[in-house]
């Protein structure tokens, strides 16, 4: 049966452990969390093509005839890469794309102008390599996710990975081939393809990004990666609980890395000593994860550890460590997660966590001192499909 609309979703992502030491050549680790962004397609009787990006928040649209006038005037396949389309993102014109839109992002705001030529991006490089020249109908792209796109989440992989999964989807539609059976875990050669489309949107979103979150968001492996050598896919015998705790504090990676360097350029002996402990402890966490017993307390230690080593190397936060101190105050222990300096705090929670009462305590400390928090799990599937009526 052929599909008349879809639905795709993307989970984001964390790093557990390994942060800034991965740059110096040790191991990290990163895995998929609960949270999803999704994006829903639906044909539409009107002649316009409609982006409702609600997350971002931005909402534009095309005429039907635009949209075919944008697939053959531009072709972001063969003549437009990713580093070339943000260049011409940044010029003084800044969106490339302006003459095809009813509404264009705000200047002032480069999140919308981002991730809406992004989006456009995409689909116009994804259709062409699809072998698809013009529309013959409208349809209406809605993007919802409960992660804000910058929220150092893998958000901006999520966001990549739907599109891509979307766009692919959709030039399955035109051409009379998608099946409401199809299965996007099942068809590795289509992951690859979304996985590196996704990687293109992180290049104009980030110019150098790792092709840790795409394959993350696209695969949904927990992963340990060191740099220069292929992932290892890690077998999670059970899921693991978390908090996410947002800071409210804005953060530049780039000037954390450089700070981190800075100290290593002042203290090389004993930043090489505090790195090489940061990988072994990803080696020790790695064997606590891949076993099937009671695995709480050993994490709580080795997180309590990582926090001090982040700590030493400069990274944390007066609010970071405000949520440090609640969660211990609690009898659970948290760590940064990512740069650092801002940013989302990890709690760890054991698999009975519902019932304690020690987790009802930290939660209403964590609102009472105004943080945003939200339980979810790591591990769990990356992309996913499902056909609508």
């Amino acid at each position: 049966m052929s599909v008349a609309g879809f639905e795709v979703s993307a989970p984001g992502k964390v790093i557990l452990h390994g942060e800034h030491s991965v740059v110096y050549g040790k191991p990290a680790i990163a895995g998929p969390i609960g949270l999803r962004t999704y994006l829903t397609y639906k044909r539409l009787q009107s002649p316009e093509v409609i982006l409702d990006f609600a997350s971002i928040p931005f909402n534009s649209s095309l005429s039907l005839e635009s949209f075919n006038a944008f697939l053959a005037q531009f072709d972001c396949h063969s003549n437009l890469q990713p580093l070339e389309f943000l260049e011409k993102m940044r010029s003084a014109d800044g969106f490339p794309f302006a003459s095809f839109v009813t509404r264009q992002p705000a200047q002032d705001s480069i999140k919308e102008k981002f991730s809406f030529g992004t989006a456009l991006y995409l689909l116009n490089r994804i259709l062409r390599s699809e072998g698809v020249e013009s529309l013959e109908s409208g349809f209406q792209l809605t993007l919802k996710s409960v992660m804000s796109i910058g929220a150092g989440l893998g958000s901006s992989a999520g966001y990549g990975v739907c599109v891509s999964a979307g766009a692919f989807l959709l030039s399955k539609i035109i051409k009379g081939e998608l099946e409401a059976k199809f299965a996007l875990q099942d068809s590795p050669e289509v992951l690859e393809k979304i996985s590196k489309w996704a990687f293109d949107s992180e290049i104009v979103m980030h110019e150098r990004p790792s092709g840790i979150d795409n394959t993350i968001c696209t695969y949904g492996n927990l992963i340990k990666f060191k740099r220069g050598e292929p992932f290892e896919s890690l077998k999670l015998r059970q899921q693991v609980n978390i908090l996410i705790v947002d800071t409210g504090v804005s953060r530049t990676t780039a000037k954390l890395v450089a700070g981190v360097a800075d100290l290593k350029s002042r203290h090389p002996g004993m930043m090489d000593a505090i790195l090489d402990a940061m990988g072994h402890l990803v080696d020790d966490v790695v064997s606590i994860l891949e076993d099937d017993g009671d695995r709480f307390e050993a994490l709580r230690t080795l997180v309590s550890i990582n926090g001090n080593l982040l700590r030493a190397i400069g990274v944390s936060h007066p609010s970071l460590e405000r949520i440090f101190r609640l969660a211990e105050e609690s009898g659970f222990s948290a760590k940064l997660t990512g740069a650092g300096g801002g940013g989302c705090a990890l709690v760890f929670l054991p698999q009975d966590y519902e019932s304690s009462k020690e987790y009802a305590e930290l939660t209403q400390n964590l609102t009472k001192a105004g943080f945003h928090w939200i339980q979810t799990t790591i591990g769990g599937q990356g992309v996913q499909f499902k056909a609508l009526e």
